[in-house]
């Protein structure tokens, strides 16, 4: 008889267990919900709706020639298919970069860079895609 009351008492600290975890989660996921429909709400007031811009079509990005030269950044000899948008991004660029490393670098050219440039290698080619595709 000693037996079955400590069985009873087992499977009854079990199931009021497993009645407390459940309904502990099923709060946490009620609360997380609440806070989650409080913040959308607040989000939707504060903020404007954006002009979406349809995506540009794809162009390979010209490979630069950087080296170091004790005057400031300048663009020499690009060619009629380079773009000026993007020559003026990758000079930003390199005058950022000669600003947070102390030297001053200087673009002497800017030009396509051709798909066999990476000499046949598939890892540089397919590190080459990964680091220049588009968000």
């Amino acid at each position: 008889m000693g037996m079955q009351m400590e069985m009873s008492y087992v499977v009854a600290v079990v199931i009021t267990g497993l009645v407390v975890v459940f309904l502990g989660l099923i709060l946490l996921i009620a609360f997380i919900s609440i806070i989650g429909a409080i913040f959308k709400k607040l989000n939707q007031k504060g903020t404007v709706p954006a002009k979406t811009a349809a995506p540009a079509a794809a162009k390979p990005f010209p490979k630069t020639v950087v080296e170091p030269a004790a005057s400031t950044v300048a663009v020499a000899s690009a060619s009629d298919t380079d773009d000026d948008e993007i020559i003026a991004v990758i000079s930003a660029a390199v005058a950022m970069m000669s600003a947070a490393e102390g030297k001053n670098y200087k673009v002497r050219s800017v030009r396509a860079v051709s798909s066999k440039a990476s000499g046949g290698n598939a890892w540089a080619s397919a590190g080459l895609r990964e680091s220049t595709n588009p968000f």
